[in-house]
């Protein structure tokens, strides 16, 4: 029905529409036919020549001493001439003015002609001024006869496109009407079969009627014999259905549990709660562990059952199941394998299905809660010397005093031995409320017990997780919990910690490694390795980029990944970076005059003014030739205070070194950056090279880097070469150098140093022949 009635509604709207669009058109030719009749161009310009005529006649014949013509009539015919020309100068006229310049070009003519022959009118007792008008007038004749040509074809011209106007009008509406049949069929069509779907779907209605009276007199016999309690609600909690064995559970009547009556006016809320309601084995009622449902308690004794499931249309369904008698006979059993024997606690399979119950809380209603770990300090003692049934006395009395502290909603249970854990649910505040309860159970733990005529005095240490901040998994939080209990014996008896991961380790590291940094600096353990860097057209070794390595005296070789964000962490980096540029640019001068050196920069060196003074006392102490030296810097540098960090380049630039760009393509704005400061080297990146011969869209990435390295008239260096194939195939997409463990690992500069010596003396040397030749493993080794 609604797909019938917008079509009805598109087809009514094509009509009205049509029908405007053709009444638009007919009166736009109605408008055209009476401009055409009412206001013929063709006459009104044919008049103007003839007139003109009459004009240069009277004229003539005025200077001819006619009698019969007189200056007064001569003056009538001229003004009548002039009237004519405005007449074509009117509003009717101006369409065909406009059609063509020329046209404009002739009145404008004439009336000039007009104006020059006025001042003679006056003269025209004259004999010599009447040849002047007609020599005045004469030129101008020829024009206007013209022009009348041109009116008429002009005139004709519109006539017939009105009239092709028209036959497309009859057209377009003899379209429309055959077009708003078609509509009209097509409905009728839909029509006939919308009437035989309506049929269809009343014979399914009654099938379907039938059906569920059936269904009804079905499930009206499976309600009567179930022996679970049943009640469907709808949405807002209001009764649907319900069988008789919910009556009887709840001892209702029919009148009482109509439809329509709000379930909780029936049974009590908590019976339909979220939670486990009353199953806490805390409080005394049934264990949860008993069954997989919720387990509540009637005031009378019976212990019911209960799931509710919701429906896809809205609703629940409830289900109650009577289990007393089966809760009566395994509830001994269940607690018996739930709790300690010794303290009446839950044990530790009970507490952790406790805290399964808590992160489900957590994940539903986002209610947070603490596990604090608890261990008697100097428990093992009294043991030793008291005895255990000493011992099992003062566990009892510990219990009760954790009991007693903690708040009635809290978990305390007794994991083993003097162990002892507690579920805490905290709210907003539970980092405050966690730290306030362990400090009162510290306090509780410590004050004194008697037992047996015996004075004991014992601490104990607890140890908090928080959930969700460290951990939404059981297992997680215990362990969690138990390192920071650890933590908190570390640091003495009677104290609690807060679990953090790993800080307390990793802060020792940290401090470790960084104190060692710093008097490795000042021992110069520090040195710089050289990688070699080689031009793929000769095959030579063009450059060595310099490499920071530490011997530690302990560790040995500590790894750059290590110490060098330490070193950037504390800015040790710019005492180490201004070291690394000096020790780089005198070991660069005993190398070859056509070897550069390449020294890496850290962002961190760009964050305080003077590193281009650094970089000129360096050159000028060291009297290294600038350009030989090569500072390489990444993306980062350019992201940070970028206009302060390009000025420092460019005044880098003006000293004559090279600055490269170094692990090109794994930035973000390498292509701006490439307009903004003109570099002098494109590094690109080794995970390209690393998957040359595994991705091929990798191989595209790097022709796309040296095709556009070559065009800005940039080198483009490949970096991490590892294998023939590789450096076929950079070789092959036209970058200018390569550098990886294929021609050399970094190695120290002496050994660098006998290489280049190698490669000057060698006149066969071919750096691209299986490793620099094959020299590279009898300098570096393996």
């Amino acid at each position: 029905m609604r797909f019938l009635r917008i079509a009805l509604t598109v087809v009514i709207l094509g009509f009205i529409a049509s029908a405007v669009y053709i009444s638009a058109l007919v009166y736009q030719r109605q408008q055209a036919l009476e401009s055409v009749g009412l206001g013929n161009v063709t006459w009104m310009v044919a008049q103007a020549p003839s007139e003109f005529a009459r004009l240069q006649h009277r004229v003539s014949a005025l200077g001819l001493n006619d009698g019969k013509v007189t200056p007064d009539e001569v003056r009538l015919r001229f003004d009548i001439v002039v009237n004519r020309i405005k007449t074509l100068r009117s509003q009717s006229v101006e369409k065909f003015v406009q059609s063509d310049p020329r046209i404009a070009q002739i009145l404008n003519d004439v009336e000039a002609a007009l104006n020059r022959a006025r001042p003679l009118l006056d003269q025209l007792w004259d004999p010599n001024v009447p040849p002047q008008i007609i020599d005045i007038l004469e030129p101008v004749y020829p024009k206007l006869v013209r022009l009348s040509t041109d009116a008429n074809v002009w005139n004709v011209g519109r006539i017939d496109a009105d009239r092709q106007g028209l036959i497309t009008l009859q057209w377009a509406f003899t379209y429309v009407a055959l077009g708003m049949i078609a509509c009209g069929c097509a409905l009728i069509a839909l029509l006939v079969i919308h009437n035989g779907l309506l049929g269809r779907a009343y014979r399914v209605l009654e099938e379907n009627e039938r059906d569920l009276e059936t269904q009804n007199a079905r499930f009206d016999a499976a309600l009567e014999a179930m022996s679970l309690g049943l009640c469907l609600l709808d949405a807002q909690h209001r009764l649907i259905v319900s069988n008789p064995r919910f009556l009887e559970i709840f001892r209702l009547d029919h009148a009482s549990a109509a439809p329509g009556t709000s379930i909780f006016d029936l049974i009590g809320d908590e019976l339909l709660a979220d939670g486990l309601g009353d199953a806490s084995p805390t409080t005394g009622g049934s264990d949860i562990a008993l069954l997989n449902n919720r387990i509540h308690r009637l005031p009378d004794g019976t212990v019911l059952m209960v799931s509710r499931e919701p429906m896809a249309e809205g609703g629940w369904v409830c289900t109650f199941e009577d289990v007393t008698e089966r809760h009566r006979a395994q509830s001994r059993v269940v607690h018996m394998a739930h709790h300690d024997t010794l303290t009446g606690m839950p044990n530790r399979l009970l507490f952790w299905e406790n805290i399964a119950q808590a992160v489900r809380g957590l994940l539903t209603r986002n209610e947070r809660f603490a596990v604090l770990y608890l261990d008697l300090d100097r428990f093992k003692e009294v043991n030793d010397t008291l005895g255990h049934p000493i011992g099992d006395a003062l566990l009892r009395q510990v219990a009760e005093r954790l009991r007693e502290t903690a708040s009635p909603r809290d978990i305390v249970a007794r994991l083993g031995g003097d162990e002892f854990a507690l579920l805490h649910y905290g709210g907003e505040d539970s980092i405050d409320n966690s730290q306030a309860l362990a400090q009162r159970l510290i306090d509780s733990i410590e004050r004194p017990y008697s037992i047996e005529g015996n004075e004991i005095v014992i601490s104990t240490s607890v140890g908090i997780a928080l959930a969700p901040t460290d951990g939404t998994d059981t297992d997680q939080l215990m362990k969690n919990a138990d390192l920071a209990l650890y933590s908190a014996k570390a640091d003495g008896a009677g104290t609690f910690r807060f679990f953090s991961p790993q800080m307390e380790k990793a802060l020792q590291n940290r401090r470790h490694l960084e104190t060692d940094l710093r008097r490795g600096i000042k021992l110069g353990q520090f040195e710089l390795y050289y990688q070699p860097l080689v031009r793929l057209d000769t095959g030579l070794i063009v450059a060595g980029e310099a490499l920071m390595r530490w011997t530690h005296p302990d560790h040995g070789m500590i790894s750059p990944g290590e110490f060098i964000p330490l070193a950037e962490e504390t800015g040790a980096i710019e005492t180490l970076g201004e070291w690394a540029l000096q020790r780089a640019c005198l070991d660069a001068l005993g190398w070859p005059e056509d070897v550069r050196v390449s020294v890496n920069l850290s962002p961190v060196q760009f964050r305080k003014p003077g590193l281009v003074d650094i970089v000129k006392a360096v050159l000028a102490t060291s009297e290294l030739n600038p350009r030989r030296l090569e500072l390489e810097i990444t993306e980062s540098v350019l992201l940070q205070n970028n206009a302060v960090n390009l000025e420092a380049l460019h005044q880098l630039r003006a000293l004559g070194l090279t600055i490269a760009l170094d692990d090109f393509g794994t930035g973000y704005s390498s292509l701006s950056y490439l307009q903004r400061f003109p570099f002098d080297k494109l590094k690109i990146d080794q995970s390209f090279v690393r998957e040359l011969e595994s991705r091929p869209d990798s191989l595209s990435i790097v022709q796309s880097i040296a095709t556009l390295g070559r065009n800005l008239r940039m080198v483009t260096t490949a970096e991490g070469v590892e294998t023939k194939a590789q450096l076929d195939i950079i070789a092959g997409a036209n970058c200018t150098e390569a550098q990886g463990y294929y021609f050399g690992r970094p190695m120290p500069e002496a050994q660098f140093r006998v290489l280049l010596q190698r490669q000057v003396s060698d006149d066969n040397w071919t750096a691209l022949a299986g490793g620099l030749g094959g020299g590279m493993q009898s300098v570096t080794g393996p």
